[in-house]
């Protein structure tokens, strides 16, 4: 990757260089803001089985999931359109006005979901609401990711990227445990009825709260000019190789994708449904998982500063949990615990994270700053929209088929191979100087 010139403005010219501890502002701002939306866009997982009665009602419990879950897929519809409208928007305008409009755009949607009239009280009206909703927060979300990784990457020293960067995927398992945590803390101390009846709700007016708290942190921070635009033209000679890195990066995206909505997100319904666990207690596999997530990821990030990003660490990641997943599914579904479940689980998130944290660096320094957000935003909604937000569905879908509940380790085992070949084909960066 060769560093891209242009011409500053006088106005560009004469600002000061930002100070490290400006720059840790902007990184904050970036962790936190990714926590909250993250959290508002996948929230709903936790409370489908509630959401698929209030909304979506039907004589077999299954087919209410199956719908519930549907409309958790329907969110991820609107991220290739946020990807691409948002991620230009943060390449041509900055980052700051791009990240506080997608975190407005998410509050939005996570009252909506909490404020919504239920079946019973308006009739069909009640679920298109819904499915608006989730198409609203989509939007948002699709421009999220690009503009924050970008951000991540960009503000601080060469030294430390993988680390940085690492905390886009780290405040996704902050999200998953914030989640997974109230949802857990809700079932302990409400009644069934009253999780029922209007408990569900607290989590989406919690969610609410990132308007005000992540507009002021994003707001009131200094950033730098936004990206030259002197390379952006059709006749850039590096233009094929930047469409080759987004194709890989859809694929790279798509097998850890699958595994982050089915081993986070879609668990606790597994343990419930399948596994024949209590609900209160099978929210603690989404805390697990969650929380190595949390731990694990920055780990990964900063030994990838020192040791790499494709090699050895994502390799032996991605190629750790397509061996370990069948083993981890059979032990789940003939000696069904939760110690076992728990256990299982612990093992596979800590292969998933060396697979990934290195690789939310490799992915975005294998682009250009002007054209970074952009391809990242687009390219991680689509796999997301076609992969990740599907997987739920998928998994549900195929073990009703085939009536065998190791269908799940199957899908993800072929998901995550396809993504192991498309990282390996991606230049080694972590030693190099971006532009």
């Amino acid at each position: 990757m060769t560093a891209s010139t242009s011409t500053l403005s006088p106005h560009e010219a004469d600002a000061p260089p930002m100070t490290p501890g400006q720059q840790r502002k902007i990184v904050l701002a970036a962790v936190i803001g990714n926590l909250l939306e993250f959290f508002d866009f996948t929230v709903y997982s936790y409370f489908a089985l509630t959401i698929g009665h209030q909304f979506f009602p039907a004589d077999d419990p299954i087919t209410s999931s199956l719908l519930a879950f549907a409309v958790f897929a329907v969110g991820f519809v609107m991220r290739p359109l946020g990807g691409i409208v948002l991620g230009r928007y943060a390449d041509r305008a900055g980052r700051k006005p791009a990240l506080t409009l997608t975190i407005l755009l998410m509050a939005i949607g996570s009252a909506s979901i909490g404020l919504a009239p239920t079946y019973a009280q308006i009739g069909l009206a009640a679920p298109v609401l819904i499915v608006a909703a989730r198409l609203l927060q989509g939007f948002a979300q699709g421009g999220e990711f690009g503009a924050a990784t970008a951000t991540l990457l960009e503000m601080g020293g060469n030294a430390s990227r993988g680390f940085r960067a690492s905390w886009q995927l780290a405040s996704q398992g902050a999200a998953a445990l914030l989640g997974s945590g109230l949802a857990a803390s809700l079932g302990f101390l409400l009644s069934a009825d009253t999780m029922h009846s209007w408990g569900w709700r607290i989590p989406f007016l919690v969610g609410t709260l990132i308007a005000p708290v992540g507009i002021y942190l994003r707001r009131h921070i200094r950033e730098e000019p936004p990206a030259p635009k002197a390379l952006a033209s059709r006749d850039d000679p590096k233009r094929g190789l930047y469409v080759r890195n987004w194709f890989l990066t859809i694929f790279s995206i798509m097998g850890m994708s699958v595994a982050t909505y089915v081993m986070m997100y879609y668990m606790p319904t597994y343990c419930i449904q399948y596994l024949g666990l209590p609900s209160k207690m099978s929210m603690l596999a989404g805390v697990a998982s969650s929380t190595i997530s949390l731990v694990m990821c920055p780990i990964y990030g900063a030994w990838s500063d020192r040791m790499g990003r494709r090699k050895p660490l994502t390799i032996i990641g991605r190629v750790a949990l397509i061996v370990l997943l069948y083993p981890a599914f059979w032990i789940m579904t003939h000696y069904p615990s939760l110690p076992v479940v728990l256990a299982a689980l612990i093992v596979l998130m800590l292969c998933y994270t060396m697979g990934s944290a290195p690789a939310y660096a490799l992915m975005p320094e294998n682009f250009p700053k002007h054209l970074r957000a952009g391809y990242m935003s687009s390219a991680y909604a689509i796999a997301v929209s076609a992969f990740g937000g599907t997987a739920q569905l998928v998994a549900s879908w195929l073990i009703r088929e085939t009536g065998s509940k190791m269908a799940p380790a199957w899908y993800m085992i072929g998901c995550v191979a396809i993504s192991l070949i498309a990282v390996s084909m991606f230049e080694e960066t972590g030693n190099k100087v971006l532009d």
